[in-house]
């Protein structure tokens, strides 16, 4: 329950409810098979064949298409900073390189999130003998931002209640409430797991 509330405003994690074939795959099945094509993004030239896969899937997976694409778009401003370096350089054709398999491999990392969700990653990333204190920072990391967008919904809809602006403006004195709030909050959820005998 308290993993729900957590992610409740995460719109991955919505989407990773579903119940299409991909959805159904088991999660090391997934992790595998995304891993393999991001390997294969990487390093096979003629990858702007994958494309048409990546979108498939997401229209297999009945997800919205726009969405996810526009999810993925934001490793853009990111990499657009390395490929106009590039460009610069005089490198035109590996610049766009870089821009389109940096989108696609974004598309895949939003397809793996948005088909399964984050706690059964990390259990296949765990079988696979991944790190656990690096599987349990990520998992933290996930629950406790979960947290953080459920307390600044709760705020902003406080807010317009109380007749505040409709833009919830952010400041300096926000954040601070928000964070205060978000850890207090999170030490009510500890505690009421742990109440419950639930493993923390």
């Amino acid at each position: 329950m308290a993993q729900r509330i957590a992610g409740s405003h995460f719109v991955f994690d919505e989407w990773s409810r579903g119940s299409s074939a991909l959805h159904r795959l088991s999660p090391r099945t997934k992790l595998v098979l995304f891993l393999s094509l991001l390997v294969i993004t990487a390093v096979w030239p003629q990858s702007w064949l994958l494309f048409g896969l990546a979108f498939a899937l997401v229209l297999a997976a009945r997800l919205p298409l726009f969405g996810v694409a526009a999810r993925a778009a934001l490793v853009l401003p990111f990499t657009l900073v390395f490929a106009a370096a590039t460009w610069l350089s005089g490198d035109a054709h590996r610049a766009l390189a870089l821009l389109w398999k940096s989108y696609l491999s974004a598309l895949w990392v939003a397809l793996l999130m948005a088909t399964t969700p984050l706690e059964h990653v990390l259990e296949a990333a765990a079988g696979f003998g991944a790190p656990r204190l690096l599987i349990d920072v990520m998992s933290f990391t996930w629950r406790y931002l979960g947290v953080i967008s459920e307390q600044a919904w709760r705020m902003r809809t406080a807010a317009l209640a109380r007749g505040g602006e409709r833009s919830f403006e952010i400041s300096a004195s926000t954040l601070a409430v928000l964070f205060a709030s978000s850890y207090a909050r999170a030490e009510r959820i500890h505690r009421a797991m742990a109440s419950r005998g639930q493993k923390i």
